[in-house]
Order: C-alpha cells, then structure tokens, then sequence
C-alpha cells in the first residue's frame, strides 16, 4: 500500500484501498495494483529513455545536416575556383597560340 499511497497520495489512496476492500478484494488485489503500478513506472521510465534518444538523434541528424551544408559549400567554392583556373589557363594557351601565329 505503501507504493500506491506514494503515487496517488495518502486520500487517494485510502479510497482506492476502501473501494478495493469493498469489492471484496483482499491484498492481492492491492498487490496486483501495486504491480500494475511498478510496471507502468518502468514503462514511462522506458518512455522517457526512448524519447531522449530520439531527441539526440535529431540533435545529430540536424549536426550532420549541418556539416553537409557545409561541405557542399565547399566543393561549390572549389568548383569555382576550379573553373576560374581553367578558363584563365585557356585564355593564356590561347594568347599564345595567337603570338605564334603572328610569329
């Protein structure tokens, strides 16, 4: 009784034990609440673990997110830069295939 007055406070629970001896409920009864009681604690405990795992999972998934965003940043400023250097390398074949030419 000890655990059912814990949780629903001690009015509640001596209402909960008056209607349980009232039904003709002996401490089996309270036993089986008291069981019910133990696993929906363990349930909400199992609850709440899975809930922080799936924030953490969000937490990270927006990190690897982030980290994307970023690398493709990257590449596009490497690409850039890339195209930069190839159209200066042709001008520059260029300018010298028209200085040989004039040669």
């Amino acid at each position: 009784m000890r655990a059912l007055s814990g949780r629903l406070g001690g009015a509640a629970a001596a209402l909960a034990l008056a209607a349980l001896m009232a039904s003709g409920c002996g401490p089996s009864a309270e036993e089986s609440a008291e069981r019910a009681e133990a696993a929906a604690a363990q349930a909400k405990a199992a609850s709440e673990r899975a809930q922080a795992k799936a924030a953490l999972a969000k937490e990270e998934a927006a990190d690897a997110q982030r980290r994307a965003d970023h690398a493709i940043k990257l590449f596009e400023a490497a690409t850039a830069e890339f195209n930069d250097a190839a159209n200066r390398l042709d001008k520059y074949q260029r300018e010298q295939e028209e200085q040989d030419q004039d040669r």
